[in-house]
C-alpha cells in the first residue's frame, strides 16, 4: 500500500514538472509579485501620508508653508521644481520631527483642497484660520485619513503648537467621504473580474472540454461568438452595476453628480477593454491551472495598486505615472471623476479612447490567434 502510494505521489509531481508554464505561475510569479510591490510600497521605508495645508481667505498657498516652517522650526513639506510634493528633512533626532516628515503637506486653496481630497491625492484637509485656530477635515471611517489626522495632531502638540485651538470637521458632504472614493473602484473592479472570468476563463474552459472544436465545424460566424460574449458581460454588468448603486444610494446616499451618458461611455470602454484583454489571453490556453495564473497576473497587480481600495498617490512619484495608465486605473479614475467630481465627456473622453482603442486592438488581434481546435 505505501508503494503505490509513493507511486500515485510521484506521477502527479511528474506532472506538475511537465508544465513549465505552471512552475512559472505558483513559484516564480509570486516572488516577482512581491518584489514589485515591495518597490512601489517601499519596504523598510517609512509610509508617507498626503494632507492638503489651506490658509485663511486671500493669502497666498506659499504663505502657509512659511507659516508651517516658523511654527516647526524648518520642518514642513516643499515643493520641488518639477511639482512634485516632498518633505523637507531637517537635521537631528526629535521624535515629533520624525513623526512630521511623514507627512506630505500640499498648499492649496480650499477649492482645490476639496478637489484633490475627491480624487484621492490627499486623504485629509488642515485648515489655519486667521486667528490660529487649526482645523482638521476628513472621514473618521478612512484609515488613511484618521492615521494622518493622529500624526499631524501628535506631531504638532510634540512641537509647542498645542496651545492653539484644534478643530475637527466631519465630512458628510457626498463626494468627500470614503465610501464615495471606495464605491466607483469597487464598480470598476467588477467590470474587470467579470469581463476575465466570465469571458476568459469561459473560453479556457469549453476549450479544454472540447466544445470549441464542436463549434468551430459549425457554420457559425466566428467573430460573432466572440461578440457574443462582450454583449452578455455588458448585460450582466449592467444588473450588477444597478444592484451596487442602488444600495449604497439608499444606504450610504453615494451619488452621481456628473454625467450619466459620460458614465454610460466609460462603462461601455471599460467592458471593451477587459474583454480584450481576457480574449487575448484566452486565445491560447487549454489548461486551467494556467489560464488561472494568467487571468490572477492580470486582476492581482491592478486589484492592489490601482487605488480600488485606498489611493495609489500614497506610492513612490517614480511608480504613480506608471499606475495611472493601468486599465484599471484609468476606469475607477473616470468613474471617481463623474461620482464625485461632476465630470463630463470633456473630462474623461481621453480614457475613455484609450480603452476602446485597447479592447479594439486586443480583441482582434486575440480572434486572429484564437486556437479553435
Amino acid at each position: 500500500m505505501l508503494r503505490n502510494l509513493r507511486n500515485l505521489v510521484s506521477i502527479q509531481f511528474k506532472e506538475f514538472l511537465r508544465e513549465p508554464e505552471i512552475l512559472f505561475w505558483s513559484l516564480v510569479f509570486p516572488i516577482v509579485l512581491s518584489w514589485l510591490l515591495g518597490i512601489a510600497i517601499g519596504s523598510g521605508g517609512r509610509q508617507m501620508h498626503n494632507a492638503a495645508l489651506v490658509g485663511p481667505a486671500g493669502a497666498p498657498a506659499d504663505s502657509d508653508l512659511v507659516w508651517m516652517e516658523s511654527k516647526t522650526g524648518g520642518i514642513a513639506a516643499r515643493v520641488d521644481p518639477d511639482g512634485r510634493p516632498g518633505v523637507a528633512e531637517k537635521a537631528g533626532d526629535g521624535s515629533e520631527a520624525e513623526k512630521l516628515q511623514r507627512v506630505r503637506l500640499h498648499p492649496l486653496s480650499k477649492e482645490e483642497a476639496l478637489l484633490a481630497l475627491k480624487k484621492g491625492k490627499v486623504s485629509l484637509i488642515m485648515e489655519r484660520s486667521p486667528d490660529g485656530t487649526l482645523k482638521y477635515s476628513f472621514d473618521p471611517r478612512s484609515g488613511e485619513a484618521e492615521m494622518t489626522w493622529m500624526i499631524l495632531d501628535r506631531a504638532m502638540a510634540g512641537l509647542e503648537i498645542e496651545s492653539e485651538n484644534t478643530a475637527i470637521d466631519v465630512l458628510e458632504t457626498p463626494g468627500t467621504r470614503y465610501i464615495d472614493f471606495l464605491v466607483p473602484g469597487l464598480l470598476a473592479m467588477n467590470i474587470m473580474n467579470s469581463a476575465m472570468w466570465g469571458v476568459g476563463w469561459s473560453m479556457i474552459e469549453i476549450r479544454m472540454k472540447k466544445l470549441l472544436r464542436r463549434m468551430a465545424a459549425t457554420p457559425m460566424n466566428k467573430l460573432l461568438f466572440l461578440g457574443s460574449h462582450f454583449i452578455t458581460r455588458v448585460l450582466v454588468n449592467i444588473i450588477e452595476f444597478a444592484a451596487l448603486y442602488v444600495f449604497v444610494f439608499f444606504y450610504f446616499g453615494v451619488r452621481i453628480q456628473g454625467s450619466v451618458p459620460a458614465l454610460l461611455a466609460v462603462f461601455i470602454a471599460g467592458n471593451l477593454a477587459f474583454t480584450g484583454i481576457a480574449v487575448m489571453i484566452s486565445s491560447r490556453t487549454a489548461n486551467s491551472r494556467v489560464g488561472n495564473g494568467l487571468i490572477n497576473a492580470v486582476n492581482m497587480p491592478m486589484m492592489l495598486v490601482s487605488g480600488v481600495f485606498f489611493s495609489y498617490h500614497n506610492f513612490p512619484e517614480w511608480a504613480v505615472p506608471i499606475v495611472r495608465k493601468l486599465p484599471l486605473t484609468m476606469l475607477a479614475d473616470s468613474m471617481r471623476s463623474i461620482f464625485n467630481e461632476g465630470a463630463g465627456f470633456a473630462q474623461v473622453w481621453l480614457p475613455v479612447a484609450v480603452l476602446t482603442a485597447m479592447g479594439m486592438v486586443l480583441f482582434y488581434a486575440g480572434s486572429r490567434v484564437f486556437k479553435w481546435y
